[in-house]
């Protein structure tokens, strides 16, 4: 089983020629040694590069991974901390998993503090950058999760990530106007993307913004799919929100011809039939939709079928 990947390692530049071949002898060796989990051999060729350069950032960081895997999870922590200490550029991702993996609030910021200090120092990292967004999200703060992405985009360009996590932090802001700007905006790059459009009626939906909107939007994805779940969907909606009901059964009624005994569409035909007063038949499609539900489904179409009996 290979080991945990770790950085090239640098030329010691403080150190005599030699002392630089054997430091580099040993710390290639321990890092073979670490890959064939032969950890008892990478300590001993570790301390040898500690003897040699007791402040190396890559040979602290090695020790602190070759304890994580013994499972002395404090004594990993010192090491990557020592390590991070050495060198806040390059050797933060260890120390601040460890940190987060601790599950406190003081962990969390302080693996947050990490993070942000070797951001200052190497603002480029890309793998730091996307670390830094998916912490500022899991603390909710939206507007450095903007900025964050700001500077990925700057360095890696405008794609479908950056509009998803753009419009995800807008509307967690609650700003779903300016959530759907940035849809749209992927949009006009990639009109068919179906998973763009749906993320576009969530948040419509989500934000319960204009019908109109989410009609068309409806419209736009099933110009592109056939999806049955997605047209049972939208015949739900014309027909709850004061759409077209002779619209909403048609597209019903093709659901159910595709999937005869999806208790799902079952009930949406159903209730289109009650919306329309058509309630014996809708009891015989919601019969039937009994007949095949699951416990997820089967407690909405037993209300359905008492609010109907109770009208009659």
């Amino acid at each position: 089983m290979a080991g945990p990947s770790m950085a090239k390692k640098p030329v010691q530049q403080t150190l005599s020629v030699e002392r630089q071949q054997q430091f580099s002898y040993y710390w290639y060796a321990a890092k073979q040694a670490i890959t064939e989990e032969r950890y008892a051999d990478a300590l001993v060729l570790l301390e040898f590069c500690q003897q040699i350069n007791p402040n190396d950032g890559t040979t602290l960081n090695m020790l602190g991974i070759i304890y994580d895997a013994l499972g002395q999870k404090d004594r990993a922590l010192d090491f990557f901390r020592r390590a991070y200490e050495a060198d806040p550029r390059d050797q933060w991702l260890h120390y601040s998993n460890a940190l987060l993996n601790q599950q406190t609030e003081d962990s969390q910021r302080q693996a947050q503090a990490v993070m942000e200090r070797s951001h200052k120092i190497n603002p480029k990292d890309e793998n730091l950058l996307e670390q830094l967004r998916r912490i500022y999200v899991a603390e909710r703060e939206w507007k450095k999760c903007l900025k964050i992405q700001d500077e990925i985009d700057a360095i890696k360009g405008y794609d479908v990530y950056s509009a998803f996590n753009r419009s995800h932090a807008y509307s967690m802001m609650r700003k779903p106007k300016k959530a759907l700007a940035e849809i749209d905006k992927y949009l006009e790059e990639d009109a068919t993307n179906i998973n763009f459009l749906l993320y576009r009626l969530d948040i419509l939906e989500r934000h319960n913004m204009s019908v109109e909107e989410r009609y068309k939007t409806y419209e736009q994805i099933l110009s592109y799919t056939s999806n049955m779940s997605v047209l049972n969907n939208y015949a739900w909606l014309l027909a709850t929100r004061g759409g077209d009901l002779r619209k909403a059964e048609m597209m019903s009624m093709k659901t159910i011809q595709e999937e005869p005994n999806n208790p799902v569409f079952l009930d949406t035909y159903a209730w289109i039939l009650h919306l329309q007063g058509k309630d014996d038949l809708a009891l015989f499609y919601l019969q039937k939709a009994l007949w095949n539900a699951t416990a997820e489904t089967k407690s909405e179409i037993e209300t359905h079928i008492k609010m109907i009996n109770r009208n009659k």
